[in-house]
């Protein structure tokens, strides 16, 4: 199985090749979404580049360095304020091997001046990178991120197991998956760690999760407080251990190759964990996708519309009534596992088959509604 895609220079495939307009702190991401509603570019904005300290600043700049060399990003303005930590001409610099250039809004005279020019460039720039042509690329150079949202009993019955089928799929193929959403793993810490390729793996997925759970304990609070949520707890699940147990699946069964940092770049094949963001979950969405997932596969029991800037967002659910009601949103329908009429195999062939389609250039439900949420999340101290 094969998808075309958009080679870049260092040696990744894009799925998408987008002009990206990034702001380096909230006060530019007006003027971000402007520029890039008038082109057709899309724009990566956030609350974070300023006030912040060690480690949320150093996660802030990892994450859009990441974003910035991402590979389905063929082209960057960066649109800074002028007086932000995050500095527009660093991370520009920091776009390798691709069209890269920046915008301060206090330099150039205000909003309108930066809107005017920031148009002039990213024109410019869709035209240098329109000639970029796909090629032939295998399923070995996909990197496919994993989350839920929204979730409900159907989620760990069928949605999560056939994304985990897949999963096996595209290991086997030579690829690789991440699982992310740490304080979602909390619950079924350790069943994973029995799938840990060492010990020393192992061991860290103990350190992530434990360190979860000390945060709160340092405030006097439970994460059990808030997770199930209202949503969840509507749509059948009972507990935070039942939810993870559920939610883990989406990682199929082979081995965990190792524990990555909060948006670290993964360069290894095979099943990897994140030790995503506190945050939304569209926090653990960025880390994944900055940590160089060309695609997401997202499951979701109730409907959650959330999409990416820079990725495809693929929405799955086993849900009928998401399914008939909410069908506007959803790229793939896992139904026919809950109902006893399709193995979950078969799904899972189904679904990897929809996700290189998806990377050859189809488009996901959130990407046709403009459904694209970027966040970015606090680090956890340990």
């Amino acid at each position: 199985m094969e998808f075309r895609g958009y080679r870049r220079a260092d040696g990744r495939v894009g799925i998408r090749n987008h002009v990206a307009v990034v702001s380096t702190v909230f006060c530019s991401s007006t003027v971000c979404r402007k520029i890039a509603e008038a082109v057709g570019a899309v724009a990566v904005t956030h609350e974070t580049g300023c006030g912040e300290i060690a480690p949320d600043k150093e996660h802030t700049e990892h994450v859009l360095k990441g974003v910035v060399n991402h590979p389905n990003v063929g082209a960057v303005l960066v649109v800074g304020l002028g007086c932000e930590q995050i500095d527009a001409e660093a991370l520009s610099s920091a776009a390798k091997g691709k069209p890269a250039r920046f915008i301060r809004i206090q330099k150039i005279g205000g909003p309108t001046a930066a809107i005017e020019a920031g148009i002039r460039t990213a024109k410019e720039m869709g035209e240098e990178i329109a000639g970029i042509k796909r090629q032939p690329a295998s399923l070995d150079e996909l990197v496919v991120a994993t989350q839920c949202g929204s979730s409900d009993t159907g989620s760990g019955l069928a949605s999560n197991p056939a994304v985990g089928a897949m999963a096996d799929l595209l290991v086997q193929e030579g690829g690789t998956v991440l699982m992310g959403e740490t304080a979602g793993l909390y619950g079924a810490a350790g069943v994973l760690v029995k799938r840990a390729v060492s010990p020393e793996v192992g061991r860290r997925i103990l350190e992530i999760t434990d360190a979860v759970e000390r945060h709160y304990s340092r405030i006097h609070r439970s994460l059990k407080e808030a997770n199930p949520t209202p949503g969840n707890i509507a749509g059948g699940l009972t507990t935070l251990v039942e939810k993870s147990l559920g939610g883990v699946r989406k990682g199929g069964t082979t081995p965990i190759q190792g524990v990555l940092k909060p948006a670290e770049q993964v360069n290894g094949k095979g099943l990897w964990i994140m030790d995503t963001s506190m945050g939304l979950g569209a926090c653990a969405t960025s880390d994944m996708l900055a940590g160089g997932a060309q695609i997401m596969a997202y499951t979701t029991g109730r409907g959650n519309p959330l999409g990416s800037p820079i990725a495809p967002v693929v929405k799955i659910t086993s849900t009928k009534e998401t399914v008939e009601r909410l069908g506007e949103i959803v790229d793939f329908d896992a139904g026919p596992v809950l109902m006893g009429k399709e193995s979950l195999e078969e799904c899972g062939h189904r679904l990897l088959e929809e996700i290189s389609k998806i990377a050859d250039g189809k488009l996901t439900q959130a990407e046709k509604l403009g459904h694209a949420v970027f966040a970015i999340g606090r680090i956890v101290m340990a």
